[in-house]
């Protein structure tokens, strides 16, 4: 069996290489104790075009492309198994992007609804237990509304304000500002329930929405001043390391004895001589 390589770029001017004699481009293994053999249509001749298929469908699946190696063309008539190596790698690719962002998309929509359930329940817990005293069964007709505006706005305004792993602890720490100021007011200045709850609730959520930024602003002036602090140590240690000499001083002795040696072996040197 005889495998046909062209030699000027036609085959008319090629040549017959035995099978046995022909030695695969990739593995450098006769061809004969190979797979198929693939002549690579691009514009290497000879030898040079021969290789295993299966070498062949391997490299340029690594490769990710169709250029030849040798000579920078692209083969054109590459087994189809390559294509489908490469769409499904970049189907795999793209699918896993987007299964990542809607994995994402769903953990933080999933919180937010958990969220608005426990704080309706929180606030209509709280309104009922604060307002059934003096109102009685009157308390449940106006803890039921305000309790859900209120789940509503602190889920809001807890999603909005502060990173997601930060949720929970801003809705409690708004929640309990809502209830201290609820308490002070009701129970203690003796106001109306409606409006000491709406009194409350722009004092919680406000003082809540204060504080955070101030905690944002002093997180930001902090690392300011740190990366402040770290440009003028470096200046520093820049400016230090340029006013090094470039050479070593010399190290001149005054020492007498020394001084007085040298002229005696001199003087000695002068007499012999």
């Amino acid at each position: 069996m005889t495998v046909f390589c062209g030699s000027d770029g036609g085959d008319d001017g090629g040549e017959d290489i035995p099978e046995e004699e022909a030695v695969c481009r990739i593995c450098f293994v006769e061809l004969g104790e190979g797979g198929d053999t693939l002549k690579m249509e691009c514009s290497c001749k000879g030898e040079l075009a021969l290789a295993h298929q299966e070498c062949a469908i391997k490299w340029f699946s690594i490769k990710g492309n169709k250029t030849c190696d040798v000579c920078k063309q692209d083969v054109r008539n590459l087994p189809v198994t390559l294509l489908r190596i490469q769409s499904s790698r970049g189907v795999n690719l793209r699918g896993g992007r987007a299964l990542h962002a809607e994995v994402t998309q769903y953990r933080v929509w999933q919180d937010v609804p958990i969220l608005v359930i426990v704080s309706m329940l929180g606030y209509f817990c709280f309104l009922e237990q604060l307002l059934v005293g003096k109102m009685g069964s009157g308390a449940i007709a106006i803890s039921l509304p305000f309790s859900c505006i209120l789940g509503l706005l602190a889920s809001i305004t807890a999603t909005t304000m502060v990173r997601r792993k930060h949720v929970w602890i801003y809705a409690c720490i708004q929640f309990g500002l809502v209830v201290l100021s609820a308490h002070l007011l009701y129970s203690l200045l003796h106001m109306q329930g409606v409006l000491s709850v709406l009194l409350a609730t722009f004092t919680g959520f406000g003082v809540t929405m204060c504080g955070n930024s101030i905690l944002v602003e002093i997180s930001k002036w902090r690392r300011q001043r740190r990366s402040q602090e770290n440009q003028q140590q470096a200046s520093v240690e820049t400016s230090q390391m340029d006013q090094l000499p470039a050479t070593p001083p010399q190290i001149q002795t005054n020492n007498p004895n020394l001084d007085e040696n040298h002229r005696h072996g001199d003087s000695e040197a002068i007499h012999g001589n």
